[in-house]
């Protein structure tokens, strides 16, 4: 899949509104899988910060598509300048 391509997919999904819904509740999920872990409990408190971690990445990932093919097309748009 081209970058472009890939990042087409990503803004779609991103606009979508049942994925920002989604991306929501997990989001509030996550926080009260936080909110839950007693005092002391390391080992939950880490798979929760891993999940955490895990959906940070998938979100920056999206946002990463979109933004080298932001980048590719102004590097196209500057070459055909010149």
């Amino acid at each position: 899949m081209k970058n472009i391509d890939r990042a087409a997919a990503a803004r779609r999904l991103t606009e979508n509104e049942d994925f920002r819904t989604i991306v929501c509740l997990i989001e509030a999920d996550i926080f009260e899988a936080f909110r839950n872990v007693d005092i002391g409990d390391t080992e939950a408190l880490e798979r929760t910060h891993q999940l955490s971690h895990g959906f940070k990445l998938l979100n920056q990932r999206i946002a990463k598509y979109i933004e080298i093919a932001k980048f590719e097309a102004e590097i196209a748009s500057n070459s055909e300048d010149l």
